[in-house]
């Protein structure tokens, strides 16, 4: 993002206010509120610390992210977000968890850095964000149109983030790998013939 096409900080603060009410909405549990109302408010507070460039394409870029991935999870059904577990993995409000955690702890570390004047520091936050925390929404696009809702996401960006609801209301999950059905399945009891030795 140039320097040119960032948003100015009190577009920034507007984008923040007018995005606040749908992130911390009556249908998240208190685990995930209290954690998006740290990451707004450090988000608020970096803004108000800095206004460098990096400082603004950080907090944009955190805004995004937070639309994005909040906004997928509001479309799952609660009982799947909470109680299902894909093979090998988190259920889906734990992994939101541990995102926002991360994230959080990027904020507080980046509000260090543009607190001392460390524009290096700064940079390193800022690829934390660009690295881990990708979006497809447009951090400017977003800032200077309507705030976005879980009804407005594009289903990219849904399936981008592995939670997808189908049109009858179940969450469409990836389907592990399946093993090849014409495998041969060897007898345990017979010795495998690709391990005889030859004569």
């Amino acid at each position: 993002m140039t320097e040119d096409e960032l948003p100015g900080s009190q577009a920034l603060r507007r984008a923040v206010d007018e995005q606040e009410p749908l992130l911390v909405g009556p249908a998240l549990s208190d685990v995930l509120r209290v954690r998006i109302r740290r990451t707004v408010r450090s988000t608020r507070d970096l803004i108000d610390v800095s206004d460098s460039a990096r400082a603004r394409e950080l907090a944009a870029r955190t805004i995004a992210w937070l639309a994005e991935s909040v906004g997928a999870y509001l479309r799952l059904p609660t009982p799947f977000a909470h109680g299902h577990s894909p093979q090998g993995g988190h259920a889906p409000v734990l992994v939101l968890v541990d995102q926002l955690d991360l994230l959080g702890l990027t904020l507080d570390h980046a509000y260090d850095a543009a607190h001392r004047g460390d524009e290096e520091e700064l940079d390193r936050q800022l690829q934390v964000i660009v690295d881990r925390f990708a979006t497809r929404t447009s951090p400017v696009e977003l800032v200077e149109d309507d705030a976005i809702s879980a009804e407005d996401l594009d289903q990219e960006v849904v399936q981008d983030q592995g939670l997808e609801v189908g049109d009858d209301g179940i969450p469409r999950v990836p389907v592990p790998e399946q093993p090849d059905p014409n495998h041969e399945v060897l007898d345990a009891s017979r010795p495998d013939p690709a391990s005889k030795e030859t004569p």
